[in-house]
């Protein structure tokens, strides 16, 4: 008993002081955190977007299957990819990525030479091998039809397989989208796929509308440069909990907007280096001695955006 009493009473104390870390922050950034929405929001209406593979493939579609093949092939493709690699995917899956996908013609990518060879910098055994995995998940066999005496396949678009298995199984998208591509050579993974679940479902900045998903299942893709953008604006954070649970506090309407953030304040660093570095040195000063100032004097360091 006396073990379970002091077991509950560590648990209070560590909720109290990630409770403090959090109340501290928020008083804080008060005056920031609306000009980093307002930041978001505008890179977000300028529409003018970095070479993400995963942005850009889909892009070259207007078919909602299309641009879902188009998007799952990207995630193949190297974030640093040269346009000249999405050019190659482009051309490989064709005007009509889907019926690509439906007759199965990657299976030629896994077998002889071709399979050794590379497009857009990936082995086409890599490639051929995740569609592989996604056509067996989404195809079933219809019934007979008497008619005709014979069996027919139909394919089913991968956002509804997806939706379908996180229903059944009652778990999240990303979970599903996990299971599908594990052991698929799908690098980085875990960034990979958040963004990818961040393209499909949101509608916009550079989101595709393409699935409906609960919007507390859209977390941010993590990189070490963003958890650095992160500790730029609250340096405590590992204090308060992990990445997703500090990026939930600055509270935009989607978690995943925080990714938004990030790049438009990458953007504005290349614009406005010097003032950049200033604000954020002195707004790091001010929340590490617990400096009182009023929001005026906050706004007064912000860079124009």
């Amino acid at each position: 008993m006396k073990q379970d009493t002091t077991d509950y009473e560590r648990q209070e104390r560590e909720n109290v002081r990630k409770k403090n870390i959090g109340d501290y922050f928020l008083k804080y950034s008060q005056a920031v955190r609306p000009w980093l929405k307002e930041l978001a929001e505008k890179y977000k209406a300028k529409g003018e977007f970095p070479m993400m593979p995963m942005v850009v493939l889909p892009s070259y579609y207007t078919d909602a299957r299309d641009k879902e093949i188009a998007l799952f092939a990207a995630l193949l493709i190297k974030e640093d990819a040269e346009f000249e690699q999405i050019r190659e995917f482009r051309e490989l899956i064709g005007d009509k990525p889907w019926e690509w996908f439906e007759k199965r013609e990657f299976v030629r990518l896994g077998i002889g030479r071709v399979q050794d060879r590379r497009t857009g910098g990936v082995m086409n055994w890599k490639i051929a091998k995740l569609m592989d995995r996604l056509w067996d998940n989404c195809h079933i066999l219809s019934y007979e039809i008497p008619t005709i005496g014979c069996k027919g396949t139909f394919i089913r678009p991968i956002g509804f397989e997806i939706d379908l298995i996180a229903k059944a199984q009652q778990c999240s998208y990303f979970d599903v989208l996990t299971y599908l591509v594990e052991d698929c050579c799908v690098g980085n993974y875990d960034y990979k796929l958040r963004l990818l679940l961040m393209i499909a479902a949101v509608s916009d900045g550079f989101g595709l509308g393409l699935w409906s998903v609960d919007p507390s299942e859209l977390k941010s893709p993590l990189t070490t440069d963003l958890r650095t953008f992160l500790a730029t604006f609250f340096s405590d954070y590992k204090k308060y909990g992990n990445s997703d649970d500090a990026i939930h506090l600055f509270g935009f309407d989607r978690d995943c907007d925080f990714f938004y953030c990030y790049l438009a304040y990458k953007e504005l660093q290349k614009k406005k280096p010097k003032e950049c570095s200033e604000f954020a040195t002195t707004y790091l000063r001010w929340y590490e001695i617990s400096a009182r100032k009023k929001p005026y004097q906050f706004r007064a360091i912000l860079p124009e955006t």
